[in-house]
């Protein structure tokens, strides 16, 4: 039995050991067809199949053409039947390809072009799209661009280097000690801020790009043999993340080229800073950075040139090596679907409408929950009064034409486009105003001798700091944490103040707030005492109204607890 055993394995082992020296052959496809201008196109997005010939057990091995035309699989030498499944659908005609091929050595090619497919017409009706280089170009890179976060505000970031190195403006990120990146509607992670130039308005961040595998790196543009990074002319594009969508294309021309800045009519949207602007060669040449609009007119943009961040890409790399790599572990994002509209239509019907379950104050702060519904309400309340003041005038008039005002009526679909009424709950924090006590004291002095002290001298109470909301004893993770600077300056007969605070503005899932939680408390914490919380908890009224308004949302998507008893 030991030398029938003994046998058997060196058998195994010898033909393992042939096996393992053949080398698979790498295999490259280039797919390239000639316009009727004898000028070559890639063809892109191509399902190239490699079918093994008979006798073989191998499975059939599948590949797709880049945005260049080309592809690259590895495959054991032998025979294969290539086949293009799909096709693809050029000036007019379908071309599909269909041979056999012998494949050998340590690299092979197969070549698609005009010459070896099967041409047909295409099919009757079927549209003929014209595709230009711009597309092509949108396709290729716009994985190389991110929504940036911070406690400020939004906007555009882009992929420099492999090991996580993402390029923005400066005042994106101002002085926020959160920040992160999203790279689709599902992935987002924490990001760390490298290095910084306020002057240029550059800022390089650091992210773990092992969150977005398919994540590429955007070309930067060098000025060499005497050639510009861009010329006056020059088509343009940026990909950004304007008006709460992520990764539009917005296409221009170069207006003007200057030593540190580019010029261009294409239109930057609040969100589009710190985007890159591409040249027709689809190289990264700048940032861009504002936009100026006088009077009428689209205005124009401007734009950081690209050279003007290379200091603090050198600063970034070298801080690299002193700190630790960012997270991978994916954040919290907004939900991709919408508030269903016709409900928030239904809700205003109702005549009454008490407001007090959303606000209250703790501390030196005024809290507000803020739910789509509740935003809905504040927002219509003046035009469905004005609506109710109109219908009286004609209300003892059976004769006269009913209802041509309808208020509601500007509840269109293209709400959820512009980012309105998205399902998240909001949570602002606001420091409250009083009055100086030498303020207080003086005019009291005044007022008790008959006199006038002047205007009230008031200044903020406090700095928001930063917010905590606990679900039972775990703490909800907030989407976006974020501050929104307060600045007040009114001189009248009433007010003296000059004064700026921060605000906090956090948003959390719509189910953040439920009764499962049993007690929900709300910290908030001042600048002046950043580790000290003031501590809420919320009553059931609150918790029972927040939830309701949730509840047609939370049905939507399926399998939600019942609603919360009514208050």
């Amino acid at each position: 039995m030991k030398p029938l055993l003994l046998g058997f394995l060196l058998v195994f082992l010898g033909t393992h050991e042939f096996q393992s020296q053949v080398e698979p052959t790498k295999v490259i496809i280039r797919a390239v067809l000639v316009d009727k201008d004898l000028v070559q196109k890639p063809a892109p997005r191509l399902t190239v199949t490699f079918t093994p010939g008979e006798g073989s057990a191998d499975e059939p091995t599948g590949v797709k053409t880049g945005f260049d035309g080309s592809a690259e699989t590895q495959l054991k030498p032998g025979k294969y039947r290539l086949t293009t499944p799909q096709g693809l659908d050029f000036q007019g005609h379908h071309y599909v390809w269909e041979f056999e091929l012998a494949i050998s050595g340590p690299s092979y090619t197969a070549e698609l072009s005009n010459d070896n497919a099967k041409v047909t017409e295409s099919a009757p009706g079927a549209p003929v799209r014209k595709i230009d280089e711009l597309t092509t170009l949108f396709q290729k890179y716009q994985n190389s661009v991110f929504t940036v976060w911070s406690e400020i505000g939004s906007g555009t970031g882009f992929l420099i280097d492999p090991n996580g190195l993402i390029l923005t403006n400066q005042h994106v990120i101002g002085p926020s000690e959160l920040i992160s990146v999203q790279f689709d509607g599902k992935r987002k992670v924490a990001a760390r801020l490298l290095a910084f130039d306020p002057e240029k308005d550059v800022a390089v961040l650091w992210a773990n790009m092992n969150a977005f595998p398919e994540a590429t790196v955007a070309p930067i543009a060098q000025a060499e043999g005497g050639h510009d990074i861009a010329v006056e002319g020059e088509r343009a594009f940026t990909i950004g993340s304007p008006l709460s969508q992520k990764k539009i294309l917005t296409s221009g021309i170069v207006s003007k080229v200057e030593e540190r800045a580019i010029i261009s009519d294409i239109n930057i949207n609040p969100g589009n800073s710190g985007g890159p602007l591409f040249n027709s060669l689809g190289q990264v040449v700048g940032i861009t950075t504002f936009g100026e609009q006088e009077r009428s007119g689209p205005g124009i943009s401007g734009i950081v040139r690209i050279e003007q961040s290379s200091k603090s890409v050198e600063q970034a790399r070298k801080k690299m090596k002193d700190v630790s790599m960012p997270d991978a572990r994916l954040l919290p994002v907004e939900p991709t679907d919408s508030y269903p509209l016709d409900t928030l239509k239904e809700t205003i019907q109702a005549e009454k409408f008490d407001r007090k379950p959303y606000v209250f104050s703790m501390g030196s702060f005024d809290v507000a929950l803020g739910t789509p519904v509740l935003r809905y309400r504040l927002e219509q309340a003046v035009n469905l009064a004005a609506a109710k003041e109109k219908g009286k005038r004609n209300r003892k008039h059976p004769e006269a034409v009913q209802n041509t005002f309808e208020p509601l009526q500007d509840l269109k679909g293209w709400a959820e486009y512009a980012g309105q009424y998205k399902p998240v709950l909001l949570i602002q924090a606001a420091p409250q105003l009083k009055e100086t006590f030498w303020s207080a004291f003086g005019r009291g002095i005044a007022a008790s001798g008959g006199g006038y002290g002047g205007p009230a001298h008031l200044k903020f109470k406090t700095d928001f700091y930063r917010m905590k909301l606990r679900c039972g004893e775990k703490e909800v993770e907030p989407i976006q944490p974020g501050k929104a600077a307060a600045v007040v300056n009114a001189h009248n007969a009433f007010v003296n103040v000059t004064d700026a605070t921060y605000v906090g503005l956090y948003s959390y899932p719509a189910d953040a707030i439920s009764p499962a939680c049993g007690r929900i408390a709300l910290e908030l914490f001042s600048e002046k005492e950043p580790d000290k919380p003031i501590v809420k908890e919320l009553d059931s009224k609150t918790i029972s109204r927040v939830w309701n308004d949730f509840q047609p949302y939370l049905d939507m998507r399926g399998g939600t607890p019942k609603k919360a008893p009514s208050q």
